[in-house]
């Protein structure tokens, strides 16, 4: 694999929680003049496999390959914990994939979590810690600049979580879900239908 002596030395680092020392798009932007064009389609998935999509082009990276395994393995074991918990039936809605020890962990704690931001971060430190052990032995190499971009991608997403944002946002769902549970009762009502 390609080494980026220059580039990766250059990458300051940061821990979870930090602010991310530079947006994504710089990021891209760097990658864009520093990376190998053979190199930059990986770059581009990163987004992909950090949300469980595939693309056979991951499999040129042993690092990439490795936590699209455990992200998908994550998301499968969530599916099936939700539908436990809500007597459903998981099959349609999980994907091919295997779930191991570290994905059932993870699952178990982000569907334990107390609400739905303290899940959401759960999540993310999960993922920062599965991105540092499985690039931990690829310094300079091309898994280390992916890896920095999930960094990133955390980073950012990780800023963006403002408990106030979010509680006008549960309010205006909530609001626009008991308003359609009305207007569908009285629309039931009006035509002599039993809601």
């Amino acid at each position: 694999m390609k080494r980026y002596w220059y580039f990766a030395s250059t990458l300051v680092s940061f821990p979870f929680g930090a602010p991310p020392p530079i947006s994504v798009e710089e990021f891209d932007l760097l990658c864009s003049r520093l990376v190998e064009k053979s190199d930059l389609e990986l770059i581009r998935h990163v987004e992909e496999v950090r949300t469980g999509e595939y693309s056979a082009s991951i499999e040129k990276s042993a690092f990439l390959k490795a936590y699209f395994e455990w992200e998908r393995g994550v998301r499968n074991a969530l599916v099936m914990l939700r539908a436990r918990a809500n007597k459903w039936d998981a099959e349609q809605w999980t994907r091919p994939g295997s779930i191991g020890a570290d994905a059932l962990q993870t699952a178990q704690a982000v569907h334990g979590a107390p609400d739905p931001l303290q899940a959401e971060v759960i999540f993310e430190h999960e993922r920062w810690t599965v991105i540092e052990r499985l690039s931990s032995l690829s310094s300079f190499e091309l898994d280390s600049i992916l890896a920095y971009k999930m960094k990133l991608l955390i980073a950012t997403r990780s800023a963006s979580f403002d408990k106030e944002r979010g509680r006008e946002g549960f309010k205006v769902l909530y609001q626009d879900i008991v308003s359609a549970a009305a207007e569908a009762t009285s629309s039931a009502l009006d035509t002599g239908v039993a809601p």
